[in-house]
Parts: structure tokens; C-alpha cells; sequence
């Protein structure tokens, strides 16, 4: 099977009023300037938050033709093994329009949390102007729209990876994003592949009392799997060689 990190959303009833509401965005508009300007106290570096909040406005753009309210992140762990969560309705503090990163996974290479992010960007599309599924929120629609933009995921909203040739791999090219290399056009004499840096050094945050454990395959751009098991035994269908413990 091709290895996967799950992407469980958790999504409440939506308020779907039209999304230009002028008082929403003044809101999002201060809370989003206030989470870019530098403070000791940020637990996320601002310049990670400003740089993120460059891309939600780009990816607004180059996706869904600015088509979507101007959305504000946090960064909330709900879930260990959650990436991220668009919120449907009102957030606890009032907001619409949320998108939420799970701190936890802000160690991975920039393209993949830009990929979970277009991922929720996509719901935020859904809700707001296509047709809204029911829990797990990944109905045909959506499945297809993330499909067509290079960032497939199943009906329960794992990722399945990124596509090359895809309209988000162009996006992370117009913008010096560095994308994993195509193990299908890959040839002998190429020589290592550049490997992408993490967006952050490491996680701001870890899961406190957490058994899951770091398992890679030997795919020069192996896409980690945690899972809490000491016997896991599963095989990756692009090297065909089978999961070991990440040193």
C-alpha cells in the first residue's frame, strides 16, 4: 500500500451565510496581523506565521480564484495523528473561517504542510461555494478536487502524496519551494536526490506520553509512517522494500 499519515478532520455544522461578512474579515484581518508580528511569547516563530499566511493568500488565488474568505490559522493539537482541521463553523473564540495546523507536524518539508494546507483550503472551497459531504467530509467531490489539484487524498482523507505535473507542483516551483523528485523519471546516474528541509528545525511542540514511533522506508524521499506497534510490518509499494525504525 502507499504509506500514508492520516488527516482526520474534526468539522462541526456549518453557518453557511456567505462568506464576505465585513465584521468576519475585519476580525481575521487584526488576528492574522497580530499572529505575524514578532513577541517573545509566540510559541510559532511570527515569520513561520507571516511566511504561512503568503501562501494562503496565494493558494486562495492560484486555486479558487480568490473565491474564499480570508482565513486565519491556529495551531491546536486535537489529535496526535491529525495534520490539520478546517472548522466549519465558529471557532471557541467566535472566528470564522479557521484552519488549524497541528504544531506537532510543523517539522515535515514545507511542500507537505503547504499540501495539508490546500488540503483544508479545499474544505473551506467546499463549504463555501461546492456541496459539503457528510463525517468524513471527503465525498466524491472532494476527493476529486484534490485529485485535480495534485494533492490526492481517499475518502477518509489520508494523504496519498503529492503529484508531479500537477498544478500544486507548479505552484511550489513559481515559488522556490522544493518538491521531492519524480522516482519515476529518476535515472540511474542522477546521483542523491536533494531531500527538502523541514519548514521548522523541529516541532515546537511533542505529544506528551506518545508510543507512536518514526517508521521510514528506503525511498530516497521515504514518507514517514508513526504508528505504535513494535511489530509493524507493512511493505512500500514505490521501493518495494518493507518499513524499518527511523534512526
Amino acid at each position: 500500500m502507499i504509506p500514508t499519515v492520516e488527516n482526520h478532520e474534526n468539522h462541526e455544522p456549518r453557518d453557511r451565510n456567505p462568506s464576505d461578512s465585513p465584521p468576519d474579515q475585519e476580525t481575521n484581518r487584526a488576528i492574522r496581523e497580530i499572529a505575524s508580528t514578532p513577541t517573545d511569547q509566540h510559541i510559532i516563530p511570527a515569520a513561520i506565521v507571516a511566511r504561512l499566511y503568503e501562501h494562503v493568500d496565494a493558494m486562495r488565488e492560484a486555486f479558487f480564484a480568490g473565491a474564499l474568505p480570508q482565513v486565519v490559522l491556529s495551531f491546536d493539537i486535537r489529535d496526535k495523528r491529525n495534520l490539520g482541521h478546517y472548522v466549519l463553523t465558529r471557532n471557541g473564540l467566535g472566528v470564522r473561517w479557521n484552519v488549524n495546523l497541528n504544531p506537532i507536524h510543523l517539522g515535515r518539508p514545507l511542500f507537505q504542510i503547504l499540501a495539508t494546507l490546500l488540503h483544508e483550503l479545499a474544505h473551506a472551497w467546499q463549504y463555501e461555494k461546492g456541496t459539503g459531504g457528510r463525517p468524513p467530509h471527503h465525498n466524491r467531490e472532494f476527493v476529486e478536487t484534490c485529485k485535480r489539484l495534485g494533492i490526492p487524498t481517499d475518502s477518509q482523507g489520508h494523504f496519498l502524496g503529492v503529484g508531479h505535473g500537477s498544478p500544486f507542483h507548479d505552484y511550489c516551483a513559481a515559488r522556490g519551494v522544493a518538491f521531492p523528485p519524480d522516482p519515476m523519471h529518476r535515472q540511474p546516474d542522477d546521483g542523491p536526490a536533494e531531500k527538502p528541509e523541514p519548514l521548522l528545525p523541529s516541532p515546537p511542540v511533542t505529544p506528551k506520553g506518545s508510543r507512536l514511533r518514526k517508521w521510514i522506508c528506503s525511498c530516497e524521499d521515504p514518507v514517514p509512517v508513526r504508528v505504535a506497534r513494535a511489530d509493524f510490518d507493512a511493505t512500500c509499494n514505490r521501493c518495494g522494500q518493507p518499513f524499518h525504525l527511523a534512526k
